[in-house]
């Protein structure tokens, strides 16, 4: 099974779906920090209308970096078999995919192992942590985040979206976790990231997730971490192509925030992208 994100004008004739019928961002009590099984998943998309489910678990590498928050490596058969049996469910169309942390020292691995060996019908990209040379992983979500680890951050996600190997790119907003300040910095990173999914036709998400997060205090205040408003204007001012999931991680948040970012979606001028099947 082949997924696309498209407009109506650009079908080639697939199964086409709303987005409200298709959820492609999910996580189970594989990943560590999930809840709920496969099966879990199926029943909460077939009780909420959703058409297509996407089974994203957080990918392991072979030297289990991240393990703390990712499916271990010994358990991706397992989670495989667990969607491979979803899948014979008639009511819905189930899909085999997994959340990539983008570093190129893996990018040949997430191909082999999820496209070839898997037979994955999609992988998610994103950016969870920024790596250098001379110093310790930085979590996006808890770390220390100053100008140049957010510069890191850019390289990183551009150098994702250049890949050719990924659906669409994830919470590309993400960085507004620990970066909390709206400057030159903060546009010059977004500006790099909307350039490149235009130039490499890779969609971003506006994620869900980031409407459930408990807000944090910026220079404003309170304010929600994600998504950020002034990165989807500049988004939509661009003409880049723009979905939503809920990245759920737990099963009774598939479809809970879906309506939020519509409107959220919608305020801003951003017409969200459909999805196409094909056998």
């Amino acid at each position: 099974m082949i997924i696309t994100i498209t407009h109506n004008s650009q079908s080639q004739q697939g199964l086409l779906f709303k987005p409200r019928q298709v959820n492609l961002h999910t996580h189970s009590v594989f990943c560590g920090h999930g809840k709920g099984s496969v099966n879990d998943y199926v029943e909460s998309a077939v009780a909420n209308e959703v058409r297509v489910l996407g089974c994203s678990e957080h990918a392991p590498v072979p030297d289990e970096r991240w393990s703390r928050t990712r499916m271990p490596f010994s358990r991706i058969g397992e989670y495989m078999h667990d969607v491979e049996q979803a899948q014979a469910d008639r009511r819905l169309t189930v899909l085999k995919a997994v959340e990539c942390d983008y570093l190129g020292d893996y990018q040949n691995y997430y191909r082999d192992e999820f496209v070839g060996k898997w037979k994955c019908d999609y992988l998610i990209g994103a950016i969870h942590f920024v790596n250098f040379s001379d110093a310790k992983d930085i979590s996006i979500h808890n770390g220390h985040i100053g100008k140049r680890e957010l510069a890191r951050y850019t390289e990183h996600y551009v150098d994702m979206l250049a890949s050719g190997l990924f659906l669409f790119g994830a919470h590309p907003d993400v960085f507004g976790c620990m970066y909390r300040v709206w400057d030159d910095e903060a546009k010059a990173c977004s500006q790099a990231i909307i350039q490149a999914a235009k130039t490499y036709n890779v969609p971003l998400e506006i994620n869900g997730n980031g409407f459930r997060r408990n807000k944090i205090l910026s220079s404003k205040g309170l304010v929600r971490p994600y998504p950020i408003r002034h990165f989807w204007e500049m988004a939509c001012e661009a003409k880049v192509t723009a979905i939503t999931n809920s990245d759920a991680h737990k099963p009774e948040d598939l479809t809970v925030s879906f309506d939020t970012s519509v409107a959220f979606a919608n305020s801003i001028g951003i017409e969200l992208a459909s999805f196409e099947l094909i056998e």
